[in-house]
């Protein structure tokens, strides 16, 4: 049977390389009728084109004539300068179109003159490569070498006329305004005009007499060229179907002696020999291996060299009890792939009609089961290594499993929650909406993020919370999954971000934009409770001159010692803000009275104007206080700022005047 079938496949294969390579030949015909007609219509396509410029060509050139006509004989009846200087500008079309008739004509063609001379024409400068290239490919037919020549006649006959014109002008300048009876040229630019009507119109149809047999002439070659593929692709699809007849009865008179292979669709089925050799297989064994029957046919199949080295043992284990029993058991191996991949299967065998060497054989693909089971592991190694705290639950939030991660971040277990997830999301949470908002949608079973802050020994840890949900295929709840992850250091920068925001970098005293939010801040206190406040505005009095004497250092030290005091001077409840330089700014909030004001400026004062010793220098300085008081002053934060601005400018004014 073995031998048969090697005999069957060997002609079938010639007969599908045969089959192939008619295939093949049609295809390649219908790629070049596709090519040919893309060609042809390309080439109709620039013909076409071609024409059409050469056809608004002539429609431009006769409007310039028929405009220089005009002004000519507009001239010769009012002598007018600026009809002449018109006529003269309608001219410099064909003197164009003459300059580019006479590019073409030369041997070799000059384009670059070419297309000058039909821009200066008035065509559109797109449109000159295809004049150029319908000349090129079409100058020596007939039709074209008569536009040709009524094109030279025409250039020829309006030269007469701008000889004509040269002289009329020439009289006009002559006699001045006495000049001659000029009726002698208005017949002959008439006459003229009449010629050139006639050329123009002679010229447009030999254009359109060639289009037209430039289309009767692509038409013929491509019915012929269409044709001759079609009669070709005949007859290969007509040996191409014999060829598949013969093949289909071949198969049909085969097909009962593989019935029970191809019948097979859930297990690989082989007849086999002890050297390895595989007579036949059936097509799920085959594309399990990911082979086809032409590898079958090629003998590159063999059991033996697709069995790992390390599978060989087990293999000799069932080769003897196949010589025992006449069958063996079912046992786990690996097969190699077609592409090296090491496909695992469940086989079993049994020798034929007593034969110790020949037998049929079946596999079980094991691929599936064995991914199931890497994913299983996989899954088990990510959830023990991952950096984050995980918890697996039922939908009941009993636990089923923590990792390690979870226990490192929390310090919890699964006996410290009692088996209950719960214990641990249903606290931490920022508020009770915020915990209702998560059991609402727990109890939906859909998924819910959030942050948690959890009190541990070591402080408060806060906690990025995720509780995903898990369906299975009817789309029920099955599981929950909650992932923590530490988010204490985020948090620290953000706070430390937050307050470089909001803080000068050499006092560490809140900015401007803290100021005035407090500011804001305790208008609307004061509004609602109808209490009092005051600001502070401070200058300090020479700083500068410590500065440019002992540098910028000694400058900025000096300026956080100021900070120090300020801090000291005042209440917790307080605020000061260095608003740049050596200006500083303090919000004193809810005040008892206006008395208290001056109190707090003598104790600042005498706090700043104490003597300072910084890198071994003993420094003075002074300081100017104005001040606003709410509402007195101001109920707003620009009019209390401008006030007490004010109020430091008169202090320091009077300061110099005691000094």
């Amino acid at each position: 049977m073995s031998g048969k079938l090697r005999q069957l496949i060997g002609t079938l294969q010639q007969q599908s390389r045969s089959t192939v390579a008619k295939v093949l030949l049609i295809i390649g015909m219908f790629i070049g009728i596709c090519i040919t007609l893309v060609v042809l219509v390309y080439i109709q396509g620039n013909i076409f084109d071609g024409v059409r410029t050469y056809v608004r060509g002539e429609g431009l050139w006769a409007k310039a004539q028929k405009d220089a006509t005009f002004y000519l004989i507009h001239y010769s009846y009012n002598k007018n300068e600026v009809d002449y200087q018109r006529y003269l500008a309608a001219t410099a079309v064909m003197q164009g179109d003459r300059q580019a008739r006479e590019a073409l004509l030369a041997s070799p063609i000059d384009e670059l003159k070419a297309k000058e001379g039909f821009i200066q024409g008035l065509n559109d400068e797109r449109d000159t490569e295809s004049l150029i290239w319908f000349f090129r490919h079409f100058n020596r037919t007939h039709y074209m070498q008569r536009a040709v020549e009524i094109w030279t006649l025409a250039d020829e006959r309006f030269n007469t006329m701008m000889l004509l014109a040269d002289s009329m002008h020439d009289e006009v300048s002559q006699f001045g305004d006495s000049p001659p009876d000029l009726s002698q040229y208005r017949q002959q630019l008439i006459q003229l005009n009449e010629e050139l009507l006639s050329l123009e119109i002679e010229f447009s149809l030999v254009l359109s007499e060639g289009a037209r047999w430039v289309k009767r002439i692509t038409w013929l070659i491509s019915l012929g060229v269409v044709l001759l593929f079609i009669s070709i692709g005949i007859l290969a699809s007509r040996q191409i179907i014999r060829n598949i007849a013969k093949s289909e009865k071949q198969l049909l008179i085969s097909e009962s002696r593989f019935s029970s292979l191809k019948n097979s669709d859930t297990i690989g089925i082989i007849s086999w020999q002890l050297d390895g050799t595989i007579h036949d297989a059936n097509d799920h064994f085959l594309h399990m291996l990911g082979f086809d029957r032409e590898d079958l046919a090629a003998g590159l199949i063999n059991w033996r060299s697709l069995t790992p080295p390390e599978f060989e043992a087990r293999d000799n284990i069932a080769i003897a009890e196949l010589i025992e029993l006449g069958h063996c058991h079912q046992y786990e191996k690996q097969l190699i792939s077609k592409t090296g991949a090491h496909v695992p299967v469940m086989l079993g065998a049994s020798f034929l009609n007593s034969s110790t060497q020949e037998g049929v054989a079946y596999f079980m693909d094991l691929t599936s089961s064995k991914q199931a089971e890497d994913k299983l592991r996989l899954a088990a190694t990510v959830f023990n290594a991952s950096t984050d705290g995980i918890i697996i639950t039922d939908p009941l939030m009993s636990i089923i499993s923590i990792n390690q991660a979870f226990t490192d971040i929390t310090g919890l277990t699964e006996q410290s929650l009692h088996q209950d997830a719960s214990r641990f999301i249903n606290t931490g949470h920022p508020n009770e909406d915020a915990y209702q908002a998560m059991c609402n949608l727990l109890q939906q079973g859909e998924q819910w993020q959030g942050e948690l802050i959890k009190e541990t020994e070591s402080g408060y840890l806060p906690l990025s919370v995720r509780i995903n949900t898990v369906r299975n295929e009817h789309n029920r709840l099955t599981h929950f999954v909650i992932v923590i992850t530490d988010i204490s250091e985020r948090k620290a920068e953000e706070e430390h971000l937050r307050h470089i925001a909001h803080h000068d970098a050499l006092t560490n005293l809140p900015n401007r934009v803290l100021f005035h939010t407090k500011l804001e801040q305790a208008i609307v206190h004061a509004q609602r409770s109808d209490g009092i406040f005051a600001i502070l505005f401070l200058d300090l009095d020479n700083f500068k001159p410590v500065n440019d004497e002992f540098g910028h250092d000694v400058g900025d030290k000096l300026l956080q010692e100021v900070a120090k005091r300020l801090t000291s001077s005042i209440r917790q409840i307080d605020t000061i803000t260095r608003l740049g330089g050596d200006e500083f700014v303090i919000l004193l909030e809810h005040l008892p009275n206006e008395e208290s004001v001056p109190i707090l400026i003598r104790k600042i004062t005498q706090a700043l104007t104490a003597p300072y010793i910084i890198h071994k220098h003993k420094l003075h300085i002074g300081v100017s206080i104005g001040s606003a008081i709410y509402p007195c002053h101001g109920t707003d934060a620009k009019s209390l700022i401008n006030y007490a601005d004010q109020a430091m400018y008169v202090v320091k004014k009077a300061n110099k005047l005691v000094q």
